[in-house]
């Protein structure tokens, strides 16, 4: 089973051509952004030796630029409920967290406990 943990990052109200009202709900998981790579031959024993002192510091500053804290956004599911069935799912809201499990074909979404 394959579980994802999802944040809700929009809630919109939306009419679908035929004019019927419904919820849209976008849900992204978050995911760690992976430092600097640097590769070097094997021979250059000096550089290699300097990029293993350096590398913690790289990887220090990239995470702390304002532009992405060290994550990155994964869109990972859309729905479109109508009234009713936000009513039987259960009212939530942006920044609340989702569990998405997928086990034998049947995917299964709902809010976190």
């Amino acid at each position: 089973m394959a579980v994802i943990r999802g944040v809700v990052v929009s809630k919109q109200l939306v009419y679908d051509p035929t004019g019927t009202k419904y919820i849209k709900i976008d849900i992204i998981e978050e995911k760690e952004l992976p430092g600097p790579v640097a590769a070097f031959s094997a021979q250059d024993e000096q550089a290699a030796q300097l990029m293993r002192e350096v590398m913690p510091l790289v990887t220090q500053i990239v995470r702390s630029l304002p532009f992405g804290g060290g994550k990155i956004s994964v869109p990972r599911v859309t729905l479109w409920l109508t009234d009713e069935e936000v009513e039987i799912f259960g009212d939530i809201d942006v920044g609340e967290t989702i569990m998405i499990s997928v086990e034998g074909g049947v995917i299964s979404i709902k809010p976190e406990s």
